[in-house]
């Protein structure tokens, strides 16, 4: 078990709580100034949990920090859908495309690392999301790129990965581990179901002489890939 300098239960029961508040408005009835006003409200809170964190870490207390962190990356989850659903009431399909791959990605590392012991509403939200991707959009197509990677460094201590002991993908003092790519040679690119990134998509299709968006089928000329975040 690991152990806490301070009791984590008030900080997760004003999560749950929040949490809760905010999956209720994650539903494509509920109107769209609710849910945009949700998302600003986690926001605020998102803040407050940064400014936590950044005592935790000054204090050198990383199961707290560690945990803050999970607690971020779930509920930013939770704003990234219902900012998907807010795009999709604006007929802006690709953006939210992107914050419907940006909520599962963020996932990722909270299960992996998450620090209490019950990861099951964590991963029964995934799935959730998950069955997004099936019910709300087409299947995609997706491509993947294989590289030789010459100069990469931890995100940790900015040495060589293979000089340092910390581990791609675990927590550190609250902060994710991970390779940053400095230098690589391009090898190839091939398409793939199960990409690395499932940003990486097909934009446009030529049929009949047309290009259209293979997600909404509509005729186009150019495909914004513009990211966008909650706000």
């Amino acid at each position: 078990m690991i152990g806490y300098s301070v009791n984590p239960g008030p900080l997760m029961d004003d999560f749950n709580q929040r949490a809760e508040i905010a999956q209720r408005k994650a539903f494509m009835s509920i109107g769209q100034g609710i849910q945009e006003e949700e998302i600003l409200s986690i926001n605020r809170y998102v803040s407050e949990l940064l400014e936590l964190k950044s005592d935790f870490v000054s204090n050198k207390m990383e199961p707290e920090a560690n945990l803050v962190y999970c607690i971020v990356g779930s509920i930013r989850a939770i704003a990234f859908e219902l900012q998907m659903m807010v795009f999709i009431k604006k007929d802006q399909m690709a953006a939210a495309w992107t914050n419907l791959v940006r909520a599962q990605t963020i996932l990722g590392p909270v299960i992996r690392n998450y620090p209490l012991d019950n990861t099951q509403g964590i991963e029964g939200y995934l799935q959730r999301l998950l069955d997004h991707e099936r019910l709300l959009f087409p299947p995609m197509q997706f491509f993947s790129a294989g590289y030789i990677i010459k100069k990469a460094m931890c995100s940790i201590c900015s040495s060589d990965p293979d000089d340092c002991d910390h581990l791609k993908g675990k927590l550190y003092m609250g902060e994710l581990c991970c390779r940053i790519i400095a230098e690589a040679d391009l090898l190839e690119g091939s398409s793939v179901s199960n990409p690395a990134s499932k940003l990486c998509r097909v934009l446009a299709i030529q049929t009949g002489g047309k290009t259209i968006d293979p997600m909404t089928l509509k005729e186009t000329e150019m495909i914004s890939t513009k990211d966008s975040e909650p706000s």
